[in-house]
């Protein structure tokens, strides 16, 4: 039983990217994907780092449940908030893997911006949420020094923190 959705064929068919990049697409980290060595561990080959992105329309909420009975982050569509995150060039025949790699999540198309413009990729976002769940303290800490180490604005991170303090 498939717990994504195999989308990579309408990726292809609307001819997203297709000219540019034929043989890899491009997924946008913001949670765990904050951090290239995990990403390249999911798919088993290096990737490609194209920079760090934005996310409009949308908000980072802990509220996906963890087998442990943790929160992780999700994707929320919330007008005038935004995502940070990384935007990875990856091949095209591990859509797939990356796919697999979190089966409680969708892997949807999304617009990300960048400072070369917008550009169309792949994010995860998962619709069975969970209210007041909260990150573990290692989630959060990781989560937090990936996004520092990339210097996302402070007030992104202080956002990031609160909710994790809303215990």
């Amino acid at each position: 039983m498939l717990l994504w959705k195999p989308i990579w064929h309408n990726f292809i068919a609307n001819g997203t990217e297709a000219n540019i990049m034929e043989d890899s697409f491009l997924y946008f980290g913001y949670g765990s994907g904050l951090n290239p060595t995990l990403v390249e561990f999911c798919v088993n080959e290096t990737v490609v780092f194209i920079g760090k992105g934005t996310l409009k329309n949308y908000a980072l909420k802990f509220n996906r449940l963890n087998p442990d009975g943790s929160a992780r982050g999700n994707l929320i569509y919330l007008e005038n908030e935004v995502v940070h995150g990384l935007l990875y060039q990856i091949s095209k025949k591990k859509f797939e893997q990356l796919a697999q790699t979190e089966p409680c999540y969708d892997f949807i198309e999304i617009e990300v911006e960048i400072k070369d413009g917008l550009k169309k990729a792949f994010a995860f976002k998962c619709e069975n949420i969970t209210e007041n769940i909260f990150p573990s303290e290692r989630y959060m800490s990781l989560l937090i020094q990936n996004a520092t180490e990339n210097q996302f604005p402070e007030e992104y991170l202080e956002k990031i923190r609160q909710q994790a303090k809303a215990k």
